[in-house]
C-alpha cells in the first residue's frame, strides 16, 4: 500500500479535511478504473455494460469519480455490500490487482471515517450535507420536512402557508424616512392538541444595536376591524369565518404579539388569519451612526409547509443596494443579527420585477387581489415598486427570515 493509501492518522480529527482526503483517494481510484475500461463514453449505460453491473451502481461510481465537490461525491459512496459487487466486477473483467487493493482500501477508509465522526450512516449524511458548500436544495427540504412533521406533533400546531407581505414606501411627512405596510397571514392553521393558545404575529423595529423599539407609529390598515377584535389589525375579508378569537399584548422585550385562543382540533378548527398594519416613520433611508444595515423580514414561530415573503420596495428608496437572504436562529434570542446565530440555507431571493402582475402563488389563492387591495388602500402605484420574493418549504422553526442590505451614506442621495 502506498503512503497515499495509508489509513488516516488518529491525530488528524478534522472532519472536513479527513473527508476530503478519503474521498479524494476513492475518486482517483474509481476514475482510473473507469477510464481504463471505458476510454470513450463515461455514461451510466457505458459503465454498466462494460463492467456488467446494475445501472444504479454504475451511476454511483461515476458520481464518486467525477463530482466536483468531494462532499457531493461522499453522498454517493456505495455501501460495503455494493463495494463488493463493484470489486468482483472489476476482478472478473481482468483489471490489475492494484485496482482491487485500492477499492478495498478506500472502502475501509470510508467506513473508518463514518465510525470516527458519526453514530450511524444517517448522521454521517447529515454531516456531509452540512459541509456541502454548494447546498443540495432537495436534501435540505427533506431534512426540514422531517423536522416539520416532528414539530407539528410536539407543539400541537401547524399551518399550510405562512404569508408575509411588506411594502416599503417613502414617508410623506418626514424627509428621508420610510413607512412599511406589514401584512401577515397564517393560511390553514390547525391545532392538534386541545386547550392551547398560539402566537400568530410578532413584530418590533430596532436599530443595529437592538436596544429599543423606534418611536414609530402603528396604524391598522382596517382601524374599525382592529377595534372590534381587541386591537389585532385583522383584514376580515381575507380571514376564515367565523373570525378566530384573538388577543394582542406587548412582551417584556418590546415585542408586539397577537395570539389565537384555543379552538377545535384538526380540520374542524382550521383557521386563516390575515392582519395588516402600517408602520410609519420607521427609520431613515440612509445610514446613521447606529444603523448601517437594514433587515426586513418575518419570524417563523409555527411549523409550516411553506413560508412566502414578498418585499415590495419603492424604486430607488434605498439607492442601488445588493439584497441577500439571511436566516437567524431564535433559540438564543428572539431578535438577533449575529453571524453565530445564522442558519445556512441554499434558498435565494428572487427579483421579480416591478408591479403586482407576478404576485401569484400556487398555495395562496386570491393573493394577487390581496396585494392589489393593499396598494389601493395606501394610494400607491404598484408599478413604481420592485418585488423581491422568498419562498422556503418547511422553514426552520423557530427562526427569523430576513432580507438584508447595507444603508448608503446620506450624501449618496444628495445631488
Amino acid at each position: 500500500m502506498t503512503e497515499d493509501q495509508a489509513m488516516i492518522s488518529p491525530a488528524d480529527t478534522c472532519f472536513e479535511s479527513e473527508t476530503i482526503r478519503v474521498v479524494g483517494f476513492t475518486r482517483d481510484t474509481y476514475a482510473r478504473i473507469i477510464e481504463q475500461k471505458c476510454p470513450g463514453s463515461k455514461s451510466v449505460t457505458s459503465v454498466a455494460k462494460a463492467f456488467g453491473i446494475h445501472r444504479k451502481l454504475a451511476w454511483q461510481v461515476i458520481k464518486v469519480a467525477y463530482a466536483e465537490d468531494p462532499f457531493v461525491a461522499a453522498k454517493h459512496m456505495p455501501t460495503p455490500k455494493s463495494v463488493k459487487v463493484w470489486s468482483d466486477a472489476v476482478q472478473e473483467h481482468g483489471m490489475a490487482s492494484e485496482h482491487l487493493e485500492s477499492i478495498h482500501s478506500s472502502s475501509e477508509q470510508f467506513q473508518s471515517l463514518i465510525k470516527s465522526h458519526a453514530s450511524n450512516r444517517s448522521e454521517f449524511e447529515m454531516l456531509i450535507e452540512s459541509c456541502n458548500k454548494n447546498g443540495d436544495h432537495s436534501a435540505e427540504e427533506r431534512w426540514r420536512q422531517q423536522a416539520f412533521e416532528g414539530n407539528s406533533f410536539t407543539w400541537g400546531a401547524h399551518c399550510n402557508t405562512l404569508l408575509a407581505l411588506c411594502i416599503l414606501m417613502p414617508s410623506e411627512d418626514r424627509e428621508n424616512y420610510f413607512h412599511a405596510a406589514q401584512i401577515k397571514g397564517m393560511m390553514g392553521f390547525r391545532q392538534t392538541r386541545p386547550d392551547m393558545r398560539w402566537v400568530v404575529n410578532q413584530s418590533v423595529a430596532v436599530d443595529d444595536d437592538i436596544q429599543h423599539e423606534q418611536a414609530m407609529e402603528r396604524q391598522a390598515i382596517d382601524p374599525a376591524a382592529a377595534l372590534e377584535h381587541n386591537g389585532v389589525p385583522v383584514l376580515p375579508e381575507y380571514c376564515s369565518s367565523p373570525m378566530p378569537k384573538l388577543e394582542r399584548s406587548r412582551t417584556h422585550d418590546g415585542m408586539m404579539q397577537d395570539e389565537f385562543l384555543s379552538s377545535e382540533v384538526g380540520l374542524q378548527g382550521q383557521r386563516t388569519l390575515v392582519t395588516g398594519e402600517l408602520l410609519r416613520n420607521i427609520a431613515p433611508t440612509h445610514a446613521m451612526p447606529n444603523d448601517k444595515i437594514a433587515h426586513f423580514g418575518s419570524s417563523v414561530r409555527t411549523p409550516t409547509e411553506m413560508f412566502h415573503f414578498d418585499l415590495f420596495v419603492k424604486a430607488g428608496l434605498f439607492g442601488n443596494v445588493e439584497r441577500e437572504l439571511k436566516v437567524f436562529s431564535d433559540i438564543v434570542a428572539s431578535i438577533t443579527f449575529s453571524p453565530s446565530d445564522e442558519l445556512i440555507l441554499s434558498d435565494k431571493i428572487s427579483k421579480m420585477g416591478r408591479g403586482i402582475s407576478l404576485a401569484h402563488a400556487p398555495d395562496l389563492p386570491g393573493y394577487h387581489d390581496l396585494a392589489a387591495s393593499i396598494f389601493s388602500r395606501l394610494s400607491l402605484n404598484p408599478d413604481e415598486y420592485e418585488l423581491y420574493r422568498i419562498r422556503i418549504a418547511y422553514p426552520p422553526f423557530p427562526c427569523t427570515i430576513m432580507v438584508k442590505h447595507e444603508l448608503l451614506p446620506k450624501e449618496s442621495f444628495e445631488s
